[in-house]
C-alpha cells in the first residue's frame, strides 16, 4: 500500500444503526478498503471514498477507489471464490467471496460496479435496525 492514503467520508448527520454481527461487518469493511487500496497501488495520493446513508429499510454503505475500474471478466467474477485480479501470492481470492457471504448472512447484498466517474464502487446494503 501506499505511505498514506486520504479517506473522504459521506455520513448522515444521525447514526445509522444496522442488523448484524459488528465484528463480521468490520471484517467486510475491512476487506472493501484494504481492496480499494490495492486497486490504487500505482497512485501518488491514493483516495478511499466512504458513504453511508438510510435507503428504505435498509443501510447503504458504499465503498468508491479511484484506480482503473473493473474489467468485463473482473465483474462478471467479482464474488467468485479463488478469482483475483492480484499478482500470484499476493491474494487467495477469497476477501470479496467471504464478504458476500457475510452479507448475504445479514438478510444484505454486496455488488460492485465500475463508478460513473471512475475507479470501482462497492455498495454493501443490510437491513436497518428500527430500534
Amino acid at each position: 500500500h501506499a505511505s498514506s492514503a486520504g479517506v473522504t467520508t459521506d455520513f448522515p448527520d444521525d447514526a445509522l444503526y444496522a442488523l448484524c454481527d459488528a465484528n463480521r461487518l468490520e471484517q467486510v469493511i475491512v476487506n472493501l478498503i484494504s481492496n480499494a487500496l490495492d486497486a490504487m497501488a500505482e497512485h501518488a495520493s491514493p483516495t478511499v471514498d466512504i458513504s453511508c446513508a438510510a435507503k428504505g429499510s435498509m443501510v447503504r454503505l458504499d465503498v468508491r477507489d479511484h484506480g482503473a475500474g473493473l474489467s468485463a471478466e473482473a465483474l462478471s467474477r467479482l464474488f467468485e471464490p479463488f478469482f483475483t485480479t492480484k499478482e500470484a501470492g499476493v491474494g487467495l481470492g477469497l476477501g470479496l467471496a467471504i464478504s458476500a457471504g457475510i452479507v448475504s448472512d445479514f438478510g444484505g447484498t454486496l455488488a460492485g460496479a465500475n463508478h460513473p466517474d471512475g475507479g470501482a464502487v462497492f455498495t454493501l446494503e443490510i437491513p436497518l435496525a428500527t430500534e
